[in-house]
């Protein structure tokens, strides 16, 4: 399969952070990725602390 490369600038302060933080959640749920937005404490139990934190 081919990779998927992403167009999105940098948030760098002074674009809208709003409209950068829509793009980045879309697409996190397209490439299913969506759970990475929930935060460390809502990680499954299996993964290990390490992993949760390079994660």
């Amino acid at each position: 399969p081919m990779g998927s490369k992403w167009d999105i600038e940098k948030f760098t302060g002074s674009n809208d952070f709003g409209l950068w933080t829509v793009k980045v959640r879309a697409i996190l749920t397209q490439q299913k990725c969506a759970e990475a937005l929930m935060g460390i404490e809502n990680m499954p139990n299996t993964l290990s602390r390490r992993k949760e934190r390079d994660e």
